[in-house]
């Protein structure tokens, strides 16, 4: 199994103050603006949140920028200005740049534009840790763009695609990485799916809360990992989650999570 050194953005969520588990604003704060963009990371940096996760993919011109969806379909207009089912992957920059990625959200938020990750990187940074989830695009890409942002020691990128985490290892070992769960091959993060993230080179392993145990918790501590949940946006998860030691834990509505913390 592979032997990882301590990347800074992992040391500082170890060391990070205050209660735990620490807050995570899930696609930035997406209970109360539309989810990846600005205004989303700007509520949740006023929380204020010690991780932003929110999602990126890769245009056709190679930009990353912040999309969940492989289509443009549900958070843009993308169906009235270009039509149905329209791939991310087949858009550049100027016709994204085109978008409403708000106004489905609420008229308040008419005219939002799709960040690039560059964008979104200088909203959080320093304030909050950036993690970024891999949706779509090469190891080498996003590789490049973090260097060329002289970032990779200050944001954590995760995925469900294990191969894509050993891929960006063996590039750039001074990136930390998460492994998100479950997967195909992976319901659980046993022994098994442990060594594996491991060999990856994860520091932190992020995991469907429901399927979360205090045994489960202790076993991925051994190995060394972090551990953070997704997505839990209530008093009684939040409190589940402290019961089994949890370092992080995603939320949609990161000012309620934050009370909760604060008044307990």
């Amino acid at each position: 199994m592979a032997q990882n050194r301590p990347h800074p953005a992992l040391e500082r969520l170890r060391d990070a103050p205050g209660p735990r588990p620490l807050v995570a604003g899930h696609r930035g704060d997406s209970r109360h603006h539309p989810e990846n963009t600005l205004a989303a990371f700007r509520a949740a940096a006023t929380a204020p949140v010690a991780i932003q996760e929110f999602d990126v993919r890769q245009l056709a011109d190679g930009t990353l920028v912040c999309l969940h969806d492989a289509t443009l379909d549900r958070t843009t207009d993308s169906t009235a200005r270009l039509g149905p089912d329209v791939a991310v992957a087949s858009t550049d920059l100027p016709t994204l740049r085109r978008l409403d990625a708000g106004r489905w959200f609420s008229a308040a938020h008419t005219a939002e534009p799709v960040p690039t990750l560059a964008e979104a990187l200088a909203v959080m940074l320093p304030a909050s840790v950036p993690l970024i989830e891999h949706k779509a695009g090469s190891a080498a890409d996003y590789v490049a763009e973090l260097r060329r942002l002289e970032c990779c020691e200050q944001v954590v990128l995760q995925s469900f695609d294990w191969p894509f985490l050993a891929e960006v290892h063996g590039l750039a070992p001074e990136i930390a990485l998460g492994a998100l769960g479950p997967t195909r091959r992976h319901a659980l993060p046993d022994e098994n799916a442990r060594a594996q993230m491991r060999s990856c080179g994860a520091g932190l392993v992020h995991w469907r809360a429901e399927d979360l145990d205090a045994t489960l918790v202790e076993h991925l501590h051994a190995t060394g990992m972090l551990v953070c949940s997704y997505t839990t946006d209530d008093a009684h998860g939040w409190r589940r989650g402290q019961s089994f030691g949890i370092d992080a834990m995603c939320t949609n509505d990161p000012h309620a999570m934050v009370a909760f913390l604060t008044n307990r």
